[in-house]
């Protein structure tokens, strides 16, 4: 006999599927700004490398670098995150305590978004605290600081966005 389904449950399932695929977007659209700033990276690289060996200034590319980097780690670690290719330990509790599986992934989810917030709001006190300050890099260049730092915050948020989507996924695999 096949189960029905009521309007309300079906709107919850509709909301269900319109988030995972919303994330997923955004998963894939965070993969190609991360491949975008590890392509900046290499070729500010390249780039410093070759004006060092023609003895031209190149303090600037410096700055380049470490802005690309800060904004690919924490990009990138919210694209790994979505993808679901972080780095984890090799024994998840969950699987030492088959009964508990489900109540540990709902504590681990809410653990990491916890961490993931306050990472988020105190990235975004030092953005705005770089902001204020009108700080920049000492080379010639001059590169606001704020540019860098608002890759801690933005890189939280995506990795939060991620955690929901693998959250979604798995509440989609319960109910089928």
């Amino acid at each position: 006999m096949a189960q029905r389904s009521t309007p309300k449950a079906h709107g919850l399932h509709t909301l269900l599927d319109a988030g995972q695929r919303l994330t997923g977007h955004i998963g894939e659209g965070v993969g190609y700004v991360s491949a975008a700033l590890l392509v900046v990276l290499t070729l500010s690289v390249l780039l410093g490398i070759a004006m060092r060996s023609a003895h031209i200034d190149n303090s600037w590319t410096y700055d380049v670098d470490l802005f690309a980097l800060v904004w690919v780690a924490f990009v990138g670690a919210a694209y790994t995150a979505m993808r679901g290719e972080h780095v984890t330990s090799g024994v998840a509790i969950e699987n030492v305590l088959p009964r508990w599986h489900n109540i540990l992934q709902i504590l681990r989810f809410v653990i990491v978004a916890v961490f993931l917030v306050v990472f988020m709001v105190s990235g975004y006190v030092q953005f705005l605290d770089s902001v204020q300050a009108h700080e920049t890099t000492l080379d010639v260049m001059s590169w606001p600081v704020w540019v860098a730092t608002l890759a801690l915050p933005t890189g939280a948020l995506l990795w939060l966005v991620a955690e929901i989507h693998h959250a979604l996924l798995r509440l989609a695999a319960r109910r089928n």
